[in-house]
């Protein structure tokens, strides 16, 4: 029986590595699935050692925080590789872990898939001799990478972006205000304040705080909080409450919502593409701590912080990585929701952009492609 670790360290990867390993047990119904992950990769069959909240962790200072946790969750599961003895690692995102762990699999002489590129497009592009050097396949998202990674002599694959399979409406915009008991008449902004611990405590109360100050100059626009997958609702309705009662929490329907918002307030992540798919403008926040942003700002040369603007190479729709705040940010949705001129460049920009991402199907073919590896 053939074996395959995966590790996924993030909301995003198990998604992704959920759709992907369904589809490859599909193929190979004798694959034993190993590794971390969440939810989806659970509902797979993957035997998971370590959840994602566990692993989940962002910028440079909070690291620096959980390091020994990591450490010894890292140092457990090359353990797990010598108890093992998968036939292959399936590596989904999560770079900075994931590479270290890629050099533990390279020394017992594993095959290495890295999913989901490191986007070093964009910065640390001195990762890629790194990335060379320990990934034997790497399978990326984004039709362009191909070339930039095959310029460095790697094996690039590109299947298209997973993203324009599941981020598509269910409902028509009629229903889901019904479903939802919202008013037809109001403008309807959709809050993501992210879907890990420490995002949410940095940007909920931001967010909350937001809609409490357009809420004082407008009585036409109403508030919706959809639920990343990994968040209850029991771990943020109390909080919720005390902050702002009046935003609506919606659970399981995050793509409707959004494609039915007229504007969305987006944490940096995977949910900008999401958002940016389902053509719905947005504007990108994302507060971090000064020390990760100067790092980010002055010695890795950072110009965008948002998928979007990233792919777009150029700012497509609104960022601030840094110094954001209420005012701000109720600035900018007031400019948006009145100047139709600059809210219809955001759709324009938004529909060009998920014509570079290529076609559907990418979780068959990427399964597919697996399957030939080991």
């Amino acid at each position: 029986m053939s074996k395959l670790m995966v590790i996924s360290g993030e909301a995003s990867g198990d998604l992704h590595g959920g759709n992907v390993v369904q589809r490859l047990k599909l193929l190979r119904p004798d694959l034993e699935i190993i590794g971390t992950g969440g939810d989806n990769l659970a509902a797979a069959g993957a035997r998971l050692f370590y959840r994602v909240e566990d692993l989940a962790v962002i910028g440079f200072s909070e690291v620096l925080k959980v390091y020994k946790h990591l450490k010894a969750v890292f140092d457990d599961l090359v353990r797990k590789l010598d108890e093992e003895k998968p036939d292959a690692v399936l590596l989904i995102d999560y770079p900075a872990f994931n590479l270290k762990f890629a050099g533990e699999a390279k020394k017992r002489g594993i095959k290495v898939i890295f999913y989901i590129a490191p986007q070093v497009w964009a910065w640390k592009k001195n990762r890629i001799h790194k990335i060379k050097a320990l990934v034997d396949e790497l399978i990326v998202l984004f039709p362009f990478e191909v070339d930039f990674f095959k310029k460095e002599g790697m094996k690039t694959h590109c299947f298209g972006h997973p993203l324009l399979d599941i981020a598509e409406p269910t409902l028509d915009r009629k229903d889901f205000i019904q479903k939802w008991q919202l008013s037809p008449t109001k403008k309807t902004i959709s809050l993501l304040p992210g879907s890990r611990k420490n995002e949410i405590a940095k940007h909920l109360p931001l967010l909350c705080e937001t809609a409490k100050q357009i809420a004082r100059e407008r009585d036409d626009i109403q508030f919706i909080y959809p639920l990343a997958p990994t968040v209850s609702k029991a771990s943020v309705a109390s909080d919720l409450n005390q902050k702002n009662p009046s935003i609506t929490l919606i659970e399981a329907d995050t793509y409707n919502t959004i494609a039915h918002s007229d504007l969305a307030l987006v944490t940096s992540g995977t949910a900008t593409l999401e958002t940016a798919i389902l053509k719905t403008p947005l504007i990108i926040i994302y507060k971090s701590s000064l020390v990760t942003y100067l790092i980010g700002k002055y010695m890795l040369r950072i110009k965008a912080i948002g998928l979007p603007n990233i792919i777009a190479d150029r700012e497509i729709v609104p960022e601030d990585p840094h110094f954001v705040s209420p005012g701000k940010i109720a600035n900018w949705v007031n400019y948006y929701l009145t100047n139709g001129e600059a809210y219809l460049k955001i759709k324009q920009n938004l529909i060009e952009l998920r014509s570079q991402l290529g076609e559907k199907g990418a979780y068959q073919k990427t399964a597919a492609f697996i399957n030939t590896l080991f």
